[in-house]
């Protein structure tokens, strides 16, 4: 086996790549506990991307317009160490402590290396036909790759557990449970997985949960799959239990709680459209509440119940659960959440949305009064390790120091 990995690396994705280690293993930080009384501005750097900035647990990571990527110094900003691939840079990703990184190959974004960023070591590699357009997400256990045409999910050694939607050449006829069909949006938990697809011969929005590890990786597991009446779906998150997610129906607009494709209660009715359509960069949370901001207010959902918990006006980005870790093993109370204003941040209640507190910051554009045309770049996204918080915002990311 030893060999075999060897072999891999040697003729596969790393052997096109440059890893730039750092001298020492990095350092892991636990989550921050208590809510800031304020935060003291450090440093910032320009990085590509939208959404959350990138973490592990002990570096920032930055991507340069090259599509290198940086492992920045938790609190110093500092470079540590650096890893750049031939072909663009499509996505990357942080969970069981491996950093994966995906980039464009000979077949669309196919080329993926997976990287221990505390040990600086190679971890795994794979090479397999992706479209050029990739958005990642997480669990833990599991990573969800989304194309409109493709889905894969991958384990943490980067083994595929599933391929759902074209298979550029399969092995088997009768493998996909249907074909021609666009993929919108999806999400997972270790156990399943929920995708809203528009598929030939149907007359509204497809709404299909399968098994993320299924008997056969060729071959997806269908738990429901039906077709939900709305004209047009956004899957915002999900349990093992129910899916949220934005549906227009008509000209009504509403976040729904579905717990099979065929039944589902609105959550929360809209007076409209809202300004900023469900994107990665719009939504965040932990593993009991999930938020959407819709462009103007952030809106808090409790996924354990499927209901809604509280709207925060006048937000500049999803939030940011204080001290929450994807880890597991990492038990914070997730009490509090901070939310992006313009001039600062509000320290607020998990569940009630109440204000705690103001933190001074100067973070984003001047003034409330923001054009966003679904571009998600005018978003605040926020991140932490340890006791420091980092904001991106404009193509920029901010560190401070959160003090007592």
């Amino acid at each position: 086996m030893t060999v075999t990995a060897a072999g891999i690396l040697a003729t596969g994705s790393a052997a096109q790549s440059e890893f730039s280690r750092a001298d020492a293993d990095q350092p892991v930080y636990g989550p921050a506990t208590g809510a800031p009384g304020s935060l003291e501005p450090l440093w910032q750097h320009a990085s590509v991307g939208t959404g959350a900035p990138l973490t592990t647990k002990g570096n920032l990571v930055t991507v340069s317009n090259d599509g290198t990527l940086v492992g920045r110094d938790a609190g110093s900003g500092e470079q540590r160490w650096s890893y750049e691939h031939v072909g663009e840079f499509c996505a990357a990703t942080f969970y069981a402590d491996v950093l994966v990184a995906a980039f464009d190959g000979a077949a669309g974004c196919s080329d993926v290396t997976s990287l221990d960023p505390t040990a600086q070591l190679y971890s795994s590699t794979r090479q397999s036909a992706f479209p050029n357009l990739m958005e990642l997400s997480s669990t833990w256990r599991h990573a969800l790759a989304l194309s409109p045409e493709r889905l894969e999910i991958w384990r943490d050694d980067l083994v595929r557990t599933i391929e759902y939607g074209a298979v550029d050449t399969p092995q088997e006829a009768g493998m996909q449970p249907r074909s021609g069909c666009t993929l919108d949006s999806a999400a997972l938990t270790d156990e399943r997985f929920a995708v809203s697809e528009r598929c030939p011969g149907d007359d509204s929005v497809r709404l299909t949960l399968s098994a993320t590890v299924p008997e056969d990786n060729r071959k997806p597991e269908e738990i429901a799959s039906d077709v939900t009446g709305a004209d047009e779906m956004w899957v915002l998150g999900m349990t093992d239990e129910g899916t949220l997610a934005l549906t227009r129906r008509g000209t009504a607009w509403a976040v729904e709680w579905f717990t099979s494709p065929v039944e589902f209660a609105p959550v929360l009715p809209l007076p409209a459209q809202p300004q900023h359509l469900p994107s990665q960069a719009a939504v965040s949370g932990d593993n009991t509440q999930l938020r959407w901001f819709d462009g103007a207010a952030t809106h808090a959902f409790d996924l354990e119940a499927g209901i809604y918990q509280w709207t925060a006006a006048g937000a500049w980005g999803p939030g940011l659960t204080g001290g929450w870790s994807p880890d597991p093993e990492d038990h914070t109370a997730r009490d509090w959440v901070l939310v992006p204003r313009a001039g600062g941040f509000a320290v607020l209640d998990h569940d009630t949305g109440a204000e705690l507190r103001w933190l001074d910051a100067a973070v984003g554009a001047p003034g409330e009064n923001r054009e966003f045309d679904d571009d998600d770049a005018a978003i605040t996204g926020l991140s932490q390790i340890g006791d420091i918080l980092y904001a991106r915002s404009q193509g920029e990311i901010h560190a401070f120091k959160m003090r007592a």
